[in-house]
């Protein structure tokens, strides 16, 4: 198993932990998430602010994705 593997297995880990607590309920999960939201707004990049920062970044050789 790969470094990215093993992360990509944790972060599946710590989802189902979450889904867990939240009674795999969905409406429930929406709820918490919006709840971090609110607690943590500093901590969201929104897709317009992602778009402002990739257009401000210098290009290395990367081409966008059309």
């Amino acid at each position: 198993m790969t470094k990215n593997d093993e992360a990509i297995s944790q972060i599946r880990k710590i989802r189902h932990l979450i889904s867990q607590e939240n009674e795999h309920n969905p409406q429930k999960l929406v709820n918490y998430y919006i709840q971090l939201q609110k607690q943590y707004p500093h901590l969201i990049q929104y897709r317009e602010q992602q778009t402002k920062i990739s257009e401000s970044a210098p290009q290395q050789g990367i081409e966008a994705e059309a």
